[in-house]
């Protein structure tokens, strides 16, 4: 029982950090379960957002679901599910009826623009940690770069599929 209280609180302090989505999730989810908890390897990790990235759906939802399953079963997947989606339906059921009536707030809009800030540097720390779950040499990060060039050159008129699918070919041919 102690477990699954541990469990729910884990994954609603992720719930309650997500704000930006998927990618801002990622350092919470490793910080909360890898560094603080132990219940996953960082490798481990790693392929748990790649799982989780590959499935429909947000990943927070995607690795609370699969490490929940993992610690404790079908109940542990469901505990955890409804932990990380907790924390956004409270606040959007309480926040909503005030949010149009203070949408010209200045200090509102400072505090947002602080977050997305904020949730920049999470990104961006998502991209160095699991970096080094993926580069493992001058190859991969080759491959990388050029990939990373093509969706910059193309400014949004490549679709991330082909990027991908792409990486997965040279892949195929290069390893």
């Amino acid at each position: 029982m102690q477990a699954l209280i541990r469990l729910s609180a884990s994954f609603m302090i992720i719930g309650i950090g997500a704000y930006g989505g998927g990618l801002v999730t990622i350092p919470l989810i490793q910080h909360e379960l890898v560094e603080k908890r132990g219940w996953l390897e960082f490798d481990e990790m790693a392929r748990i957002v790649a799982i989780a990235q590959m499935t429909p759906g947000p990943i927070a939802i995607n690795a609370a679901t699969f490490t929940g399953f993992r610690l404790k079963g079908i109940t542990g997947a469901a505990l955890a599910t409804t932990a990380v989606v907790l924390p956004s339906i409270l606040i959007l059921m309480l926040l909503a009826p005030y949010i149009d009536r203070h949408r010209k707030s200045v200090i509102l809009k400072k505090f947002g623009y602080g977050i997305q800030i904020g949730v920049l540097s999470l990104i961006l720390f998502s991209v160095w940690s699991y970096s080094y779950a993926a580069v493992k040499g001058w190859t991969d990060l080759s491959i990388a770069a050029s990939a990373f060039l093509f969706l910059i050159i193309f400014e949004g008129r490549l679709h991330p599929i082909i990027v991908i699918l792409g990486c997965g070919v040279i892949g195929t041919i290069v390893f």
